[in-house]
């Protein structure tokens, strides 16, 4: 399966689902999306318990196992108009279980894209974009963010173009369950004024969390699943926070 890889520092909406996720085991930690020492602690204990590497990182496997019984679909797309985003991302993605959508070198390529994720996932957990990017920008099916501006070919997201895809953005809305949020793993694409206006934009239109890197993103093994560095999170309303701990709570655990 694909996963989130979540550690400390992280500042995200996937953290405050693990921080559900861990609540049902007995943690007694607070639901903010932040990763801070007691989120790990938590991590360590559930890791340690079940005599597994207590590292206090989430990732491959620990994931499956403080998520098991939870529904909470992963669906990756993939701009592979560059090669060496399906050598390093697909492949990595595929290694792992996930069955990522890939679009590449097309006309329309947003459309498309939503057209996929519709025919792909339901109650959608976690929605993760990968490809080229810059501020306020994010490929989605034609490689690099400055091979073309997108405005003509509607391959790639951006605030010059955003009130154009509003309209199929908002098809989105009912494929996501109630733990939905996005991640753009492009490089810079949540940098800056136009970046953080982006993602607020999309925030709005899909009603979930968006979230994406500060800076430059480097992709493959272990970094396909994570963030470089910062990140900014746009919310439809509220606070981080707030979204957390609005979060339904998961059924009892049953140990693995």
């Amino acid at each position: 399966m694909s996963y989130p890889l979540l550690r400390q520092h992280d500042n995200l909406p996937a953290v405050g689902v693990l921080q559900k996720l861990l609540k049902r085991t007995g943690a007694t930690i607070d639901c903010d999306g932040a990763f801070g020492p007691r989120t790990k602690a938590a991590v360590t204990q559930f890791q340690s318990s079940r005599r597994m590497s207590a590292d206090g990182v989430v990732g491959e496997n620990t994931w499956p196992r403080v998520s098991a019984n939870a529904s909470l679909p992963v669906v990756d797309c993939i701009d592979v108009f560059d090669p060496s985003l399906a050598e390093l991302e697909e492949a990595d993605i595929r290694r792992a279980g996930g069955n990522p959508i890939t679009l590449g070198g097309m006309s329309n390529g947003v459309e498309q894209a939503v057209n996929e994720i519709l025919r792909n996932g339901r109650n959608i957990f976690l929605l993760r974009f990968h490809g080229h990017g810059s501020q306020g920008s994010a490929g989605i099916s034609r490689g690099h963010a400055d091979l073309d501006p997108g405005r003509v070919h509607r391959a790639g997201i951006e605030l010059a173009n955003i009130e154009i895809f509003r309209p199929i953005l908002a098809r989105l809305r009912g494929a996501f369950g109630p733990y939905g949020c996005v991640q753009f793993m492009h490089c810079e694409t949540g940098g800056g004024p136009n970046g953080r206006a982006l993602l607020q934009a999309m925030a709005n239109e899909l009603r979930v969390p968006v979230s994406a890197g500060v800076n430059t993103q480097y992709g493959g093994g272990s970094k396909t699943f994570r963030f470089e560095g910062p990140t900014f999170t746009a919310l439809p309303s509220g606070s981080l926070a707030d979204w957390c701990r609005a979060l339904p709570d998961f059924a009892g655990f049953s140990p693995s």
